[in-house]
């Protein structure tokens, strides 16, 4: 028989449960004093290295990188592991030879200096068993313990006895570490659930490395920790086929990413990249997001044929007509020409259109050579060629001398009539300052802010766009107007389409009869060439983990190629429009995938549309821009899906009132079952619009009376875009208009770091101890799927939730349903 304590004295020395702590913390101290041996261990490793680089030699030199860089990785990894070394125990049945094993679990493995296991990494096979042992299926687990510890402290344990049978008189304390942990204070960032990972969570985690995973839940299943923690076991089971090419990781929104960053370095892992949508193309960052009319337009799988189209288009300024000059004869070119030049550069050239200015200049000297003999150009050239010849052959004579024709040893000619032609175009000014207007190195935003040209946009829009939604975008991308979101993947399509520039930093000596080399600059390549007396510089050779640092750096000034990683995990998958999808599958064409969704959250509009481009991204049928036109299928990669349906968030009641809202938003979905009861009510007020902003911050007060940890004031969002003049603004337009950001300034003043006043959209992903929602009545009528969206707001609290309304019947649908 096993006894079930929760802290009963025992005479002397404390209640068991200290006497159970002591003995833990014992154990504990060993595993402390060994990782610092471990950590003594790797500095002196890193000494080694530098020692071994002043033999002097180049191979010494390697030597050194590398045994720096592997003991730095250590010694980096034993540090992070400090905090909560040891959290988990694993007593397991006695097997034929008496007494069972006992496993403890942590952060990194730990063995003795004889190899005997201290510690077993929680990512290890032989960890498999403290995450995936049930009561109806032990696996041969007796008890499994949890221990919480403050530093290096045991401050509380909890047992969950899963053989009682098998138990004998072991002591088992507490009433279940699980639930205990869901009721913790949050802090402003996601921590890492590596001690009360569950069984549904750990099968996705521990899923096959090949192909993709797909993890499908409702609000508060754990859908982001479960994304996280497989990042950290895929580095660690594959460490050299996933640290090599890297990780990606996508959240929604900047803010979300800030959340979510402490977690894998606090599992030891910090080689993954962490990127939102608004800044996963270097040098742009999103600080905005369209309304969802706009933002329906800008994501659609029709702006890659519009984009297509305006990169072909020519660029603003480009000249009209090409005249240059060759022995008195005036050839030029039409807009009509220079057209149909340009058009079958872009055919050929499609995805390296920034380095075909080399191939469009031959292709003007072609036209130009093909017009200059159809006016007679050559006849006309020699005719001209022979009078000049003639007339210096007469001064020459008048002063006694020989004609040129008679000098000993002049050649006959230089090169045949077209070589001297392209020769002497070339050297024209008139042609080399053409050639860098009608052909200019663009940027993916040069292109972008040339659609704000009403003119322009409605050319490379076709029949794709209507009148309406021309005038919308044109103004979306008018003059210093902020990037949104959904700009960035137009961004980066542009991006795929223009190509990579030439690289400035791979100078060469210039040849002295260079025709395009204009103020050092080759006009045709954008290289800088070297003066005369330029000597090359020594170069630095870069490691690849420093290139793939530089990647996760937004804008440092290196214009790197687009990076391509082995893993990509993308969170709130169910939001990303088309065009996301395809900037995100230029990242992982040969990728493993984590996506986690939730399709009852969804705020993008047409799902079948971005469910084909995920389909596409992920390694199906890739969708061509052109109409008619079926690309190759890439190979399909094997899918794995798994769906969460416990809530370890909310409790019962604040899980009640998102399920109502849920019903109502989509009366088919089922929501996920919560766990645990707070016995605190949610509640819902009604006053009028105007005093809804000083009602959050009064509620916002007060709960910071009730809780010790975060708070999150959730407003309606407020667009980017505003109307045009002349038009009547809806009832719940003017109500957005109330939320502006110096509006959600003057509500957060004054107010500690632990609340954080958001609007809906930013709020995808979070959680909080207490949540107070503003209007939600104007949240729903945002957009065609606000319902959505305001299902996902009432769902961020853990143990408080105010909501805050100026519609009375807001309140029995949250209440009563």
């Amino acid at each position: 028989m096993s006894s079930q304590v929760t802290g009963r004295p025992t005479g002397s020395g404390g209640t068991v449960k200290d006497r159970e702590i002591a003995a833990e913390q014992r154990y504990v101290d060993v595993a402390y004093a060994r990782l610092e041996e471990m950590r003594a261990d790797a500095q002196a490793l890193i000494r080694e290295g530098y020692r071994q680089s002043l033999a002097g030699t180049k191979g010494s030199l390697v030597d050194r990188d590398a045994m720096v860089h592997q003991a730095a990785l250590r010694a980096q990894a034993l540090d992070i592991a400090d905090d909560g070394l040891v959290f988990g125990r694993l007593d397991l049945a006695p097997g034929e030879q008496g007494s069972g094993e006992v496993r403890y679990i942590g952060r990194i493995g730990v063995r003795t200096s004889e190899h005997d296991s201290l510690v077993i990494d929680w990512r290890a096979p032989a960890a498999e068993d403290f995450y995936r042992a049930t009561p109806e299926d032990p696996r041969g687990v007796v008890r499994r313990r949890v221990l919480h510890s403050r530093g290096h402290t045991v401050v509380d344990l909890e047992d969950d006895l899963l053989d009682p049978d098998a138990a004998g008189g072991m002591t088992i304390v507490g009433d279940g570490a699980f639930l205990a942990s869901l009721a913790r204070t949050r802090e402003g960032a996601m921590r890492d659930i590596v001690a009360t990972i569950q069984r549904e969570q750990d099968e996705v985690i521990r899923a096959p490395a090949d192909g993709t995973v797909l993890v499908r839940g409702a609000p508060g299943t754990g859908k982001t920790a479960v994304a996280l923690h497989r990042v950290a076991y895929l580095l660690f089971r594959h460490r050299r086929r996933f640290g090599s090419r890297g990780v990606l990781v996508i959240g929604p929104n900047r803010r979300f990413t800030a959340y979510i960053e402490r977690v894998l370095p606090s599992l030891g892992e910090g080689s993954a990249t962490l990127r939102s949508l608004g800044d996963l193309v270097d040098g742009a960052t999103a600080t905005v997001h369209d309304t969802p009319a706009l933002a329906a337009l800008k994501g659609s799988e029709t702006m890659a044929s519009v984009l297509r189209r305006a990169v072909a288009d020519h660029a603003p300024g480009a000249p009209d007509e090409l005249r240059v000059v060759f022995k008195g004869v005036v050839v030029s070119l039409d807009r009509a020409r220079l057209d149909r030049i340009r058009t079958e550069v872009h055919r050929r050239s499609r995805g390296s259109v920034n380095a075909a200015r080399r191939q469009v200049a031959e292709m003007l000297l072609d036209a130009l050579w093909e017009r200059f003999t159809d006016v007679g150009g050559p006849e006309a050239a020699r005719e001209a060629e022979g009078a000049e010849a003639g007339l210096w052959n007469a001064i020459l004579a008048a002063d006694g001398l020989a004609s040129l024709d008679d000098e000993p040893g002049r050649p006959a000619g230089n090169g045949t009539p077209r070589e001297q032609f392209d020769a002497r175009v070339r050297e024209q000014r008139a042609f080399s300052d053409f050639l860098v207007a009608f052909w200019p190195i663009r940027r993916p935003l040069d292109v972008l802010r040339s659609l704000a040209d009403p003119a322009r946009l409605r050319r490379a829009a076709g029949r794709d766009l209507h009148g309406d939604d021309i005038a919308r975008l044109a103004a979306s991308w008018s003059g210093e107007a902020p990037l949104s979101y959904q700009d960035v993947a137009l961004l980066d399509e542009a991006d795929a389409l223009l190509g990579a520039p030439p690289r400035p930093s791979a100078r060469r000596r210039a040849r002295p009869d260079d025709p395009f080399v204009v103020d050092g600059v080759n006009i045709l390549t954008g290289e800088e060439v070297a003066d005369d007396d330029w000597e090359p510089e020594m170069q630095e050779l870069t490691t690849s983990m420093e290139r793939l640092e530089r990647s996760r750096r937004v804008d440092d000034g290196v214009a790197d190629e687009r990076p391509e990683y082995a893993h990509i995990v993308v969170d709130e998958a169910q939001d990303l429009s088309p065009m996301q999808w395809r900037m995100l599958g230029r990242r992982g064409r040969q990728a493993s995938w984590t996506v986690v969704e939730d399709p009852a959250q969804s705020a993008w509009e047409d799902l079948a549309a971005a469910r084909r481009a995920m389909e596409a991204a992920l390694g199906g049928e890739r969708p061509s821009a052109s109409r008619g036109r079926r690309r190759k299928p890439a190979p399909r990669r094997t899918r794995y899906e798994y769906e969460l349906t416990t809530n370890y968030r909310n409790s019962t009641e604040i899980a009640a009132v998102s399920a109502r809202v849920l019903a109502r938003a989509l009366p088919e979905a089922r929501p996920a079952r919560a766990v645990r009861s707070s016995g605190i009510a949610p509640i819902v007020r009604v006053l009028p619009e105007p005093d809804l902003a000083a009602a959050a911050r009064e509620a916002a007060e007060d709960l910071l009376t009730r809780v010790e940890g975060t708070i999150g004031v959730i407003v309606p969002f407020h667009p980017a875009e505003s109307r045009d003049e002349g038009t009547i603004p809806l009832p719940h337009e003017i109500a957005s208009a109330r939320w502006n950001p110096a509006a959600r300034d003057r509500l957060a003043a004054g107010l500690p770091e632990r609340v954080q006043v958001l609007d809906v959209l930013e709020a995808k992903g979070l959680e909080f101890d207490a949540a107070v929602i503003a209007a939600p009545e104007t949240v729903a009528a945002q957009s065609p799927n606000g319902l959505r969206v305001l299902y996902v707001a009432v769902s961020r609290a853990t143990q408080h939730l105010v909501v805050l309304t100026a519609d009375p019947a807001w309140k029995d649908t949250l209440l009563t349903g």
